[in-house]
């Protein structure tokens, strides 16, 4: 929620100058369609939502992206 303030807060200065790089929902519209960490029943404030292990699309996505990180030549581990 602090993060969209911000960003709600920047769109306002930015138009204030003449700018509108983006349309930025008001605080109310952003609460009224992200409603998270409630929209996330199993999830507790700062946490991801649970997974189902072993989920053959991530862990292909994973195996593409070690590959592309290998193939220019990063391990991709920090």
């Amino acid at each position: 929620m602090q993060t969209h303030e911000c960003l709600y807060q920047l769109s306002l200065s930015l138009q204030s100058q003449g700018f509108a790089p983006f349309a930025c929902p008001t605080p109310n519209q952003f609460r009224a369609e992200a409603a998270w960490p409630g929209d996330w029943p199993e999830a507790q404030a700062g946490e991801a939502p649970a997974k189902a292990p072993g989920d053959p699309e991530d862990t292909r996505m994973d195996e593409e992206m070690t590959d592309l990180l290998d193939f220019l030549g990063g391990s991709g581990a920090t």
